[in-house]
């Protein structure tokens, strides 16, 4: 009897073919890269801690925070009361990623700014050429810098950042906001309170989850722009210490998700094995069989 399944590794490339012959169990590693024509497009990706010792603060601003990497790694804590301050892996392309974990403030003291920022390069929080994504939610509506801090969770584009922390405190001049959060437009982060948060990055799209709730959703189109443009994902604070992001890993966001019309995506966006791909390891099944019994 002959048994065909192919299962799908960690990588997005590899897949492991299992062909069971008269209860005997063999697999092979097998690029699909090789076997284009004829098998399924890579589906599904593995959520994997991210090591954040490979991220940095903005060399630039570096005196804006103090980000230090808890214990494993996946784990870091912002401790500064500062000017707006960004810790993110330097030369990374984040596109086509998600990226999960929780932000917690771990003090009661003030009522500022947490976040993150997609698409981000070195040196575009000090610079006239920004271009960038900033996600960021305040705690409290304040007054200052000549402008008002509201609370609650917003996207925004940057694109200028000279005026550094007028802008960004109220959303204006090079800090332009393209939408609030559906539950937590106006509503604030609360004290010693872990969020998971769940952020999707493509060339069309960004969305936002907060605690499995999907916050925002916003197209390149409804942003004003042609595309996202890559660059790094990072963890954002302004005026706020203590606060921990943890449990951070990311994956690939799925291949059927970002080319829905692909031939080989069914109507659900998951891809099928192509039926020429087990129809040629039947036949080898079948060669393999046919010379063992001679």
């Amino acid at each position: 009897m002959i048994y065909i399944a192919w299962h799908k590794l960690c990588s997005p490339c590899i897949y492991i073919l299992w062909l069971s012959i008269d209860g005997v169990i063999m697999n092979w590693f097998k690029n699909i890269f090789v076997l284009t024509s004829c098998f399924a497009t890579p589906a599904f990706a593995v959520l994997l801690p991210v090591d954040l010792n490979n991220w940095q603060e903005d060399p630039g601003v570096a005196s804006n925070g103090t980000w230090t990497v808890q214990a494993g790694n996946d784990a870091v804590l912002q401790t500064t009361n500062g000017n707006p301050t960004v810790f993110y892996e330097d030369g990374a392309n984040s596109r086509d990623v998600t990226l999960t974990g929780n932000i917690r403030v771990t003090t009661t003291s003030d009522d500022d700014f947490i976040g993150f920022v997609l698409g981000y390069q070195t040196g575009e929080l000090y610079s006239s050429a920004a271009d960038f994504w900033l996600i960021d939610w305040k705690q409290g509506n304040q007054a200052g810098f000549g402008t008002t801090g509201l609370a609650g969770l917003a996207l925004s584009h940057v694109t200028n950042t000279t005026n550094l922390a007028a802008d960004f405190w109220g959303h204006t001049g090079g800090v332009d906001e393209i939408a609030r959060a559906t539950n937590l437009a106006n509503t604030g982060w609360a004290d010693n309170t872990a969020y998971a948060f769940d952020l999707v990055f493509t060339a069309n799209l960004i969305q936002v989850s907060v605690n499995g709730l999907l916050e925002l959703s916003v197209t390149a189109a409804q942003a004003g722009v042609s595309e996202f443009s890559d660059g790094a994902f990072g963890f954002y604070n302004f005026s706020q210490s203590n606060v921990l992001y943890s449990g951070v890993a990311a994956q690939d966001v799925p291949f059927c998700e970002l080319n829905p019309q692909n031939p080989s995506c069914n109507a659900n966006g998951v891809p099928t094995p192509a039926p020429l791909a087990l129809l040629g390891f039947g036949l080898l099944a079948l060669g393999y069989t046919k010379r063992k019994v001679r």
